[in-house]
């Protein structure tokens, strides 16, 4: 693989237009559909190649892979997520029973109290509200998913029976309970808060949640050209996989390229970020918790200690050292700590990776560099000397300034450097 002349920005903004027909969810990506769309025809690629994104989010690889005619696997670890990409396969051959479907599934709603138990839904609405809001989300699976007994979609097999259509659905319920949520939002936008007692809960009436959800699901049609006009978007031109980018259930050397963001190391918590939806899904408490450690750049620390591996390279070693060293609070412990949790499991996933792909294959990923106090975390030099320890060749990367980072919300940060260098960095592997 050479290295294309000219590297679309992975965040080139889009105008006001082309992404309200774009975006079905509000999702912090790696990057933009436009940008996947342009590096894809200059890996050179045979027609109906296997492209991957083991970070595949809210689906933009798979996406773009798919309509230009590749093969194309998603795999994420967030039950929610996998619901998100599966809705943008939606066959525009659908679009016109939607909204007659909606007001079928949400008439006569009796909001009929306690149907789950501990209900995730009830840290922001009150006993009534989240009555109404659940027995939407049951409707819908017994309507389009289970045709019968309630099925749990928290497991790769019950997300397989999930269509398009199914998942369309819950990503409108989805969009109705964020919007109910605003108020809960922190100033870092991918946090949200609970309420502390029950009057801060919010009430809707049951009039509300049947018009909010039919008018989401209007709304989510109107931009026609985000959906795909293929039949096969449910047969073997497209696979989504509730895996983890660690052991991903996939042979070795089947994949022809990787286009990918891991999560980036700058304490954004992902699994939080998508509260509300995994509430939606009843994934709440405990299994929420476990969901929450599981994902890389989780902001939780693991009770199991995770020791720094040679493997990682000099440049990560250089880093973990001098932020060890670091005389501010927590440095050698939950930060210290956090940080090589990130570094393991990127490390661990970019094997995986290596063992799925075929020889010579590309890989392109996004990442960001970060800043721990002063000291700059340079996860893309530092996955460059990664890869190349597992026999990957470094063909190429693009720099980019990224203008708005997650890491520049923490004002108390600022203190250290004033003038931080945000950069994205677009790296080509080859498999070795």
């Amino acid at each position: 693989m050479q290295e294309p002349r000219e590297i679309a920005n992975p965040k080139r903004r889009l105008d006001p237009e082309e992404m309200a027909g774009r975006k079905l969810f509000p999702y912090y990506a790696g990057f933009s559909s436009s940008f996947v769309e342009s590096i894809l025809p200059t890996l050179n690629l045979r027609p109906g190649a296997t492209v991957l994104d083991p970070w595949n989010g809210s689906g933009t690889t798979t996406v773009a892979a798919f309509n230009q005619g590749f093969t194309a696997i998603g795999s994420d670890l967030n039950p929610a997520m996998i619901m998100v990409a599966k809705a943008a396969f939606l066959s525009i051959y659908d679009l016109d029973s939607l909204v007659p479907l909606a007001r079928s599934i949400t008439e006569n709603l009796r909001g009929q109290l306690n149907p789950v138990a501990h209900d995730p839904l009830a840290n922001w609405f009150d006993p009534k509200s989240t009555a109404y809001l659940r027995e939407v989300e049951m409707r819908i699976n017994h309507t389009l998913v289970s045709h019968g007994e309630y099925l749990i979609l928290d497991s790769d097999e019950s997300l397989e029976k999930v269509t398009p259509l199914a998942a369309f659905f819950y990503l409108a319920l989805f969009r109705v309970v964020r919007r109910l949520t605003q108020d809960f939002v922190a100033s870092n936008p991918t946090w949200i808060k609970l309420a502390k007692n029950p009057e801060d809960k919010k009430a809707i009436v049951k009039r509300s949640v049947a018009e909010l959800f039919v008018r989401e699901i209007s709304m989510m049609c109107e931009h026609r050209e985000r959906f795909t006009a293929s039949s096969d978007a449910e047969g073997s031109g497209i696979r989504l996989l509730l895996a983890n980018s660690h052991t991903l259930p996939l042979q070795a050397a089947s994949v022809d390229a990787i286009i990918t963001s891991p999560p980036y190391c700058t304490r954004i918590d992902y699994a939080v970020a998508t509260y509300v939806e995994l509430a939606v899904l009843r994934i709440g408490g405990d299994r929420f918790s476990r969901l929450r450690q599981a994902l890389t750049g989780s902001s939780t620390v693991q009770k199991q200690a995770i020791e720094v591996n040679r493997a990682w390279g000099g440049k990560c070693s250089e880093f973990l050292k001098a932020l060890y060293d670091h005389p501010s609070k927590a440095s050698k412990t939950y930060y210290f700590k956090n940080h090589v949790q990130y570094f393991n499991s990127i490390y661990r996933s970019l094997e995986e990776s290596n063992r799925v792909l075929a020889a010579k294959a590309p890989c392109v990923l996004v990442v960001q560099n970060s800043y721990y106090k002063e000291i700059r975390n340079d996860v893309a030099a530092m996955i460059e000397e990664m890869a190349s320890g597992l026999g990957m060749n470094v063909v190429g990367r693009s720099d980019f300034s990224a203008s708005r980072s997650m890491v520049d919300l923490n004002q108390r940060s600022q203190k250290y450097v004033n003038n931080r260098s945000t950069l994205e960095s677009v790296i080509f592997l080859e498999n070795g």
